[in-house]
């Protein structure tokens, strides 16, 4: 199910796709748009964390920054269902949990709202080489998002895996779109529980939207 949604986007994969499981990424697509037209109804901007887990980092920053209005999405329903569970615990109305695909997520997403910063806190390394194409962090993605993203926006990444961080800094840096931030300050909210149960050993990256020339 890892690997469901992003398929969609692309017309030629979709076709040769099987009737019910493009009957499941249709559903789902309904979903994202209920959602959007819903509950992003009048909102114009978010704070995007992209692989949410159970929501221990995003309901600690929308705690920290009442103001943003801040959107986890998961593949994981279980995942997101214990986010949802975080958020209903802690009286919370500016942070909110969706399943779904990054891809889906972004093509599906209305220009009227923009992306503020987006956070991707220890993606699936896919350390095998066969596996690279799996990794979240590719070219279609970093254009995708910078054309969801706001002015100004950045892209922060950690990972306990360097090797992941080399690829990312290698693909933000061949890119028309972003720019590395140099000497930047991590902005700590809160130890999420994989940054414990790696001991803190991680690395960490982030990237800024170029200006449009």
């Amino acid at each position: 199910m890892t690997r469901l949604y992003i398929h969609s986007t692309d017309p030629a994969l979709a076709a040769r796709m099987k009737p019910e499981v493009y009957e499941k990424i249709i559903a789902q697509r309904i979903e994202i748009r209920r959602f959007i037209d819903g509950t992003l109804a009048d909102v114009v901007e978010i704070t995007l964390e992209i692989g949410c887990g159970h929501g221990h980092f995003l309901v600690a920053y929308g705690k920290e920054n009442p103001s943003e209005i801040c959107l986890g999405i998961d593949v994981n329903r279980g995942r997101i269902f214990k986010g949802r569970k975080k958020v209903e615990t802690a009286g919370l109305m500016n942070v909110h949990f969706i399943e779904c695909d990054s891809m889906e997520f972004l093509a599906l997403l209305p220009k009227r709202i923009k992306v503020r910063n987006t956070w991707i806190l220890f993606p699936d390394p896919w350390p095998k080489k066969r596996h690279l194409k799996n990794r979240i962090i590719q070219e279609a993605f970093l254009e995708s998002l910078a054309l969801k993203t706001q002015e100004g926006g950045r892209l922060f990444i950690r990972s306990d895996y360097k090797p992941y961080l080399d690829w990312s800094q290698e693909l933000i840096e061949l890119s028309d779109k972003w720019k590395i931030c140099e000497n930047f300050v991590w902005p700590e909210v809160t130890t999420t529980v994989f940054q414990e149960l790696t001991d803190n050993k991680h690395f960490s990256l982030a990237a800024q939207l170029k200006p449009i020339e």
